[in-house]
């Protein structure tokens, strides 16, 4: 008996501790009556490379992002970003995400000052805009 308890403890401490694998960077979303979209910025912790992973969810009609770019002023530095191929369910048919995955060495490449905007080009002409901290981001990274 004591021998099952103590198996049963294990087995559970080690799903609580698989269940901590994401380590979440910036979340920023954008809401009006009509328009919704955000994003979700972070690491799997399980993972030992620089791949930093971006949830991208909007509630427009869109198939890609074409093109993702940091915009400091006028000066705008383009992101160089993968699809990931993972699906992410939600509970509003009317949201759409678009899993991708960024390099945080390309990131920490880009000579920025620590409040930015990530620019969002989708494939139906829209452009989406939201802060981007890459200051608090790497501060968070370093702490891990």
């Amino acid at each position: 008996m004591k021998t099952s308890l103590i198996i049963f403890f294990f087995i559970a401490l080690s799903k609580m501790c698989f269940a901590q694998q994401k380590q979440s960077l910036d979340y920023q979303y954008y809401r009006d009556d009509n328009k919704y979209y955000a994003f979700e910025l972070y690491k799997n912790a399980s993972l030992l490379d620089d791949k930093l992973m971006l949830d991208f969810v909007s509630n427009g009609n869109y198939k890609k992002i074409d093109r993702i770019y940091l915009k400091e002023g006028g000066i705008e530095t383009k992101l160089k970003f993968k699809s990931r191929e993972e699906i992410i369910k939600s509970d509003n048919p009317e949201q759409k995400f678009y899993p991708i995955m960024i390099s945080s060495k390309d990131l920490e490449s880009k000579k920025t000052a620590c409040e930015i905007q990530i620019v969002f080009k989708l494939d139906n002409g829209s452009i989406l805009t939201l802060p981007f901290n890459i200051c608090a981001i790497f501060e968070q990274l370093d702490k891990s």
